[in-house]
Formats: C-alpha cells, sequence, structure tokens
C-alpha cells in the first residue's frame, strides 16, 4: 500500500502535469509545403484567459488575446519548435513544425505515438498533385500492404514500428509524370507503460507458515498518467482468480504446496496493450533451526596449551536431518561439517596449542538460512618469551627534537602482555597489548639526559614472571646553535703583516665542526693570496694581506648522518686591513745652495760627534715623541765609508718610548755606532778632524703601539713584532 507521503507526492505530480498547457497543429501534420497555412492552439484544463504567450526555437514572439493563431502561407523561416503558455499553467510540450518544399513529403503526426495508439501517415504531393504509385518503406525496408492508397495506417502502433520512414511515388507535374522520393521521417513510438515486474515481499523465500505477499510493479508514461491497467496473477501458468486493480496477490498462510513460478500480466481496460512478468520461484522452506548455541569446555575458554578443547553445538528448534559445521572467525573455511538427525553434537580438539586461540562459533541448517550460534572466546595461555628491544633511531643515535619509537615484542606469549619500559633503571611507562603485536613507547627527546640504557620487560600474569630484555644505548645529538664569531683583537681594523686570530663558537652543539667564509665563499676559493690556517674552531692569519680584508662568517654543523645535517651559521664580521704609511725620512734639498749647507753641517756634526760616539748609546727620554727631530743624511759628495778608513757595521736599535704610554706612539729611535780601528788610508785627517758615517733607521711603521715598542726594549728580547720592523736609510 502507498504511504500518505508517496500518495501526497503523486498528487502533487498529477496537479503539475494538469497545468501544463497543451499544443495542437491544424493539419495535424509535423511536415507542410511553403504556402500552406497552419493554425495552433493552445488548450488547458481550467478555463483559459485572455493573455497567451508563443514561443518559436525557445523564444518568445507573440502574444495573443486567443488561444490559437494561424500562419498564413508558410515560410521555410517558420519551421522549428512552438510552445505556449496559458495564464495559470505551465508551458507546453515542444511541437516541431518542418517546411519543404520538395515534390514529395511524408507527413506523420506532430504530437507523440504511445503503445496501442493509432499511426497515420502519409505520402503527398507538391501542395495536392496527384501521385500515384505509392510505396511506403521502414528502415529501408518495403512494408507497403496490398490495398494502399495516400495514407498508411496502423491501428494500435507497438514500439517495434518505431524507425525511420519514407514513401516513393509518381507524382503528375503540367509537363510531365516522374518518379519522386520523399524525405525521410524519424517515427518513434512511446512506451505506456515499463514490463511488469514480480515481487515478494521480504527478502529470501518464505517460511511456512508465514503470509506472503506477491506485487507486480509496473510505470506508467508520466504523459499518459491517467491511463487505467488491469492486473492478473498466474502460478505455473494457471490462472489465481483474474483480473483486479491492485497491484498486491496476498497468501495469507504459506505451505510447502504454495511452492512454484509465480508470473503477472498488465493490460489497459482496452485490451490494446499487454505484457508479461518474468517468472519467479518461490520455495515455502520447513521450519527452520532456531536458537544455536555453543558450549565449551574447560568453562570460560581458558585452557592451558596442551589440554583438551571441546566445543558442543545445540538447537533448540528445527525438524529434519541437520547439518552443523564448526568455524573460527576470520577463517572462510569450516573446521568440520556433519549431518545427523540429532539437535547436538560435538568437536573436540585433543591438545590445544597456541595457534587454537580466537573466536568460535557453530552454524546449524537443515535446508533453510543457515543458524550461527553466538561466538565463544577460547584462549589458550603460554607464557611469555624474552622480549627483544628495538629503537628506531638509526645507529642508536638521535637528535634534540626527534621522537623515537621504542618497540618491546615477546616472540611467544599469550595476550594480553604488559611491556614496561625502563631508562636507566627507572621507569618510563607500560603497554598492554591485547593481540599479537609489539608494545610502543614514544621519546620525546628533549635533552641530552635522554641518553642512556634502555631495557624493557613482559609479562602476561602467568606463573614464569616478568622477562627482561637485553640493554640498549641511545645517544643524544645536540644540534649545533648559537654560532658566533670573534677576533683576538679590538676593532674591525688590522694593519697588514700583522697576526690576526678568528674564533668560532656555539650556544649548544655535540662535537661541532666549523666552516669559514670569506665573502660568502669557501676559503679555499680565495686566489692569489695565503690561506689563512684553520685548526679547530680558529682561523689563523700569520701574516695579514689587504686581500684578507672582507666579511667573514663561520658555519658550525653536526649530523647524524649525511641525510640530517644541522647547520648554524654566525652574524657576519667585517675586517678592514690598512696598509702601513710611508716612513718618516728627510729629503734632501736640491738647491746648490742648500747642498753645500748640508755638507757643512755634516763636517760639523761629524767633528762633535767624533771624541763621544764611541760607544755611546744615544738616548733621547725627554724627546717630544709628537714632533720627532729629523735627522738630515748624508749628502751626494760625501766619501763612502771605505774612503774613509771606516767599514760599515749594522747597528743596533732600541725603540725610544715615551715617558707615559698614554702619550702617544714611538716616533724614534736609539743608534749605538761602534768604530773599529783600521789603518787609515794616506791623506786622512787626524781623529780630532775625522768623520764619521752615520746610518740612520727608521720605523717602517710610522706609528708602533706601546706594547710593541716596550717588547723591543724588554729584557727577555725574543722576536720583534711584525708590526716593528726597522730598516736603513741609504745615503743619497
Amino acid at each position: 500500500m502507498l504511504g500518505r507521503a508517496e500518495l501526497l507526492v503523486l498528487a502533487l505530480g498529477l496537479a503539475a502535469t494538469a497545468q501544463k498547457a497543451t499544443l495542437t497543429l491544424n493539419p495535424p501534420w509535423s511536415t507542410v509545403f511553403t504556402g500552406q497555412s497552419v493554425t495552433l492552439t493552445c488548450s488547458t484544463s481550467h478555463s483559459p484567459g485572455r493573455n497567451f504567450a508563443w514561443y518559436h526555437n525557445n523564444k518568445p514572439f507573440r502574444n495573443t488575446v486567443k488561444n490559437s493563431f494561424r500562419i498564413e502561407k508558410t515560410k521555410m523561416s517558420d519551421a522549428g519548435r512552438y510552445q505556449c503558455k496559458a495564464p495559470g499553467s505551465g508551458q507546453s510540450d515542444p511541437v516541431l513544425l518542418t517546411i519543404s518544399e520538395k515534390w514529395l513529403i511524408l507527413q506523420a503526426p506532430y504530437y507523440a505515438v504511445f503503445e496501442g495508439d493509432p499511426l497515420h501517415l502519409r505520402c503527398y504531393g507538391w501542395k495536392g498533385a496527384e501521385v500515384s504509385g505509392i510505396k511506403y518503406y521502414r528502415n529501408e525496408a518495403y512494408i507497403t500492404p496490398p490495398y494502399v492508397n495516400s495514407e498508411l495506417s496502423i491501428k494500435q502502433a507497438r514500439t517495434s514500428d518505431s524507425g525511420k520512414y519514407h514513401c516513393t511515388g509518381s507524382v503528375k507535374t503540367i509537363f510531365m509524370i516522374s518518379e519522386k522520393i520523399s524525405p525521410v521521417v524519424s517515427i518513434s513510438v512511446q512506451e505506456l507503460f515499463s514490463s511488469p515486474v514480480l515481487r515478494a515481499a521480504g527478502s529470501g523465500d518464505p517460511i511456512e507458515g508465514s503470509p506472503v505477499t506477491l506485487r507486480c510493479v509496473t510505470e506508467l508514461n508520466p504523459q499518459k498518467s491517467d491511463t487505467l491497467l488491469q492486473r492478473f496473477f498466474y502460478k505455473d501458468s494457471r490462472d489465481l482468480g483474474g483480473s483486479r486493480s491492485s497491484i498486491d496477490y496476498h497468501i495469507p498462510v504459506a505451505g510447502l504446496q504454495d511452492s512454484g513460478y509465480y508470473h503477472c500480466v498488465v493490460r489497459t481496460v482496452t485490451s490494446s496493450v499487454w505484457k508479461w512478468s518474468p517468472k519467479l520461484k518461490i520455495a515455502v522452506k520447513r521450519i527452520p533451526v532456531s536458537r544455536v548455541s555453543m558450549e565449551v569446555q574447560p568453562l570460560g575458554g581458558q585452557v592451558m596449551e596442551g589440554e583438551r578443547l571441546v566445543l558442543n553445538c545445540s538447537v533448540s528448534l528445527g525438524t529434519g536431518p541437520i547439518t552443523f559445521s564448526w568455524h573460527r572467525k576470520g577463517s572462510s573455511q569450516a573446521l568440520r561439517t556433519e549431518t545427523q538427525v540429532s539437535q547436538r553434537l560435538v568437536y573436540e580438539i585433543p591438545a590445544a596449542t597456541e595457534t587454537d586461540t580466537g573466536e568460535y562459533y557453530c552454524v546449524a541448517s537443515n535446508g533453510n538460512a543457515p543458524a550461527p550460534s553466538p561466538g565463544v572466546k577460547v584462549a589458550v595461555k603460554v607464557p611469555v618469551s624474552l622480549p627483544h628491544l628495538t629503537v628506531s633511531a638509526a645507529s642508536a643515535w638521535a637528535a634534540i627534537g626527534d621522537v623515537v619509537e621504542i618497540r618491546c615484542e615477546s616472540p611467544r606469549g599469550s595476550a594480553p602482555i604488559v611491556y614496561q619500559f625502563h631508562h636507566e633503571g627507572a621507569a618510563l611507562g607500560n603497554r598492554t597489548v591485547s593481540s599479537q603485536g609489539p608494545g610502543s613507547l614514544a621519546l620525546n627527546v628533549t635533552s641530552e639526559r635522554d641518553s642512556g640504557t634502555y631495557f624493557c620487560e613482559a609479562d602476561n600474569g602467568m606463573a614464569s614472571g616478568p622477562q627482561r630484555s637485553a640493554s640498549f644505548h641511545l645517544s643524544v645529538l645536540v644540534p649545533v646553535s648559537g654560532a658566533t664569531i670573534t677576533a683576538d683583537r679590538m676593532g674591525p681594523e688590522v694593519m697588514a703583516g700583522e697576526s690576526l686570530n678568528l674564533s668560532c663558537s656555539v650556544e649548544s652543539g655535540t662535537t661541532p665542526l666549523f666552516k669559514w667564509l670569506h665573502n660568502a665563499e669557501e676559503l679555499a676559493a680565495v686566489s692569489g693570496l695565503g690561506l689563512p690556517t684553520a685548526v679547530g674552531n680558529t682561523l689563523h692569519f700569520g701574516s695579514i694581506q689587504l686581500g684578507h680584508g672582507g666579511n667573514y662568517q663561520c658555519i658550525a654543523s653536526n649530523q647524524l648522518s649525511p641525510q640530517r645535517v644541522f647547520q648554524a651559521p654566525s652574524e657576519i664580521l667585517a675586517i678592514a686591513v690598512k696598509e702601513h704609511a710611508s716612513p718618516r725620512v728627510a729629503v734632501p734639498v736640491t738647491v746648490s745652495f742648500l747642498f753645500l749647507m748640508g755638507v757643512a753641517a755634516a763636517l760639523v756634526f761629524y767633528f762633535k760627534c767624533w771624541k763621544k760616539a764611541e760607544g755611546m748609546v744615544f738616548n733621547a727620554p725627554e724627546r717630544d715623541t709628537r714632533l720627532p727631530a729629523q735627522h738630515e743624511p748624508p749628502g751626494q759628495g760625501l766619501p763612502p765609508l771605505g774612503s774613509l778608513g771606516l767599514h760599515a757595521e749594522e747597528p743596533s736599535y732600541g725603540n725610544v718610548c715615551p715617558l707615559e704610554p698614554e702619550s702617544g706612539d714611538v716616533e724614534y729611535t736609539v743608534v749605538n755606532i761602534k768604530k773599529r780601528s783600521v789603518d787609515k788610508p794616506k791623506g786622512i785627517l787626524s781623529r780630532d778632524k775625522e768623520e764619521y758615517y752615520v746610518s740612520y733607521s727608521v720605523l717602517a711603521d710610522p706609528k708602533p703601539t706601546w706594547e710593541s715598542a716596550t717588547g723591543v726594549r724588554s729584557p727577555e728580547g725574543g722576536s720583534l713584532p711584525a708590526n716593528d720592523i726597522y730598516e736603513n736609510v741609504p745615503h743619497l
């Protein structure tokens, strides 16, 4: 029976269909010649209004007060799809109008043709011209009946009458008679209602003593929803009571005799259309077995490995031979199948093993649907074996921030198994595994304190007690971070030739490695310069050069694997290398007068210093280092040392420092000159009048530091710093 909601939906659908307007043509043909007239009429199921809208090829083209209008003397442009709409109604279904200029046309109805409807076709000559010898074809096959005139009529059309039609005939014109062929017209005979299907209510075959309902289901075409249908029911080709309007056939109490093949027939009230359903087999079953149960021994299903296991299957209802089968959940094959005229049967496993653990049930059937029993769980208890501890960290190393999975698994042992995890003897946590498989613990590595020895224990509550795994040592790598680059001197400026050390340090990191960059390139890429020496975290410049200036950066790194490398770049340190200023020497005067004055001054100097020079050390502690005195070197024209009977001795030098370290830089030196006694060549003046040749020395660096100067004067001696380099000024 249809529900109220279904009836409401059906009523609304019928109302919507009834409200749709209907468009008709007169003459009732879908094809006409040019110049002929056609009348279009719009009809509704209710009283028409005074405003009708007309559509041509889905576009509105006219509004009329009347429900019809006439196309006088049709043209080719009048061909197309027409629709209409009346006040209070929906838009009509489209009607196709074809305009032709051929000598011969085949005219077919403009409306839809359904099963059981009459079908009329007319072979028509140009504007009523006489046509003789008319022949009709469907899908190129000749279908002309023995007696036919210009029209072909099919009293009750079938879907098999659908196809492509055309006609031929001799058309008489003013001058001659010629054979003509009409254009092809497609005819589609629509199904009035679908082929019926017979169904039995419920699922499966009916049970003896239960009611059975058979339903004959078909669907009417929506355009023919008001068509009345009748139904007939048959069992083994025998009529079960004549026609009926109901779609159902009821059997109040089914017995074994009601088994057989059923089908139904649906027809129109006018008997114009008949349709048969496929046959449906109905097999009434005996009273099936029910209330199937299974008992297990030992009670509770707990059995030790090697003990006997008994599964007892029984039914409360069911007649005839009963087939019993035993099953384990998860397996598609039965453990055992046996048929007996009995309501109880036993299956026995002599010695249970661990593989017998699982959920069991039995199934009973007497030809009806098999009836299963509820499942019973059987646990064959096995002591745990020594567990295996595995760690997901590669090569027993993990980095801070990693999540390391620690897995513990016993190859044998009955579930549930409790796995306890330990680190350096302290418990980390436990996991209970209710089936075969490992227990796992996710360790969040947060510091080096997570390094150490790990082990696990497995216990399933049996007398053997917990079992302990072998130990595993995990090492933690601290990723490098906070790289810092520093220099061993204050300020960003360094004088060329000085030494310099750059150091790279990290805030944290396990065994970091260091790489040095100069102007964003590795130091090996710098060409034309002496490369500094990298030792550990230090970059050493023995004698820094101008080309070494620029931006320096260090990159600290460590790694777990070639695929997991941690890096920490430092900030960029700018190093500026400056060149030494030119030495401060007196420039000889080139003017002749100044030249003579210089010669005279030199001679006077030699005479004055001759008596005091031997073994003397010149000391000038009170000299102003900010305005140092300049000594004029010997001018041109003075004799060389050899001609004066003197041999050049390398003087010893010492920096003369200011009295106060804060007073400024060292500006001059002390020169110790020793005379050697040699035979004087002839013509040399006596001692009082002898001249000594003085070699002047200046600092290569005009601004040595206080520390460098005092270092030279230090009694400990040692090598001179690179920035305190002296040179002799040769005579001109």
